[in-house]
């Protein structure tokens, strides 16, 4: 899980879309939202509260990797 990162979700002007081809789901037994995004280790399993808040995670985890 994203566990190394503060961000305040608050401050998101415009809720990105999540990129087709990131795979990501609901978990029924969590009820949070998942998603395996590449990383440079391998892949990273990321949890969020809602479709929305994952949204933001994986865009930000997106431009933190390809930096």
């Amino acid at each position: 899980m994203l566990t190394d990162a503060v961000m305040d979700l608050t401050s998101v002007a415009v809720t990105p879309q999540i990129p087709d081809d990131v795979v990501h789901w609901h978990g029924k037994a969590t009820g949070s939202h998942w998603a395996m995004l590449p990383g440079r280790r391998g892949p990273c399993l990321v949890e969020a509260a809602s479709r929305e808040q994952l949204a933001v995670v994986i865009h930000w985890h997106l431009r933190r990797v390809t930096d």
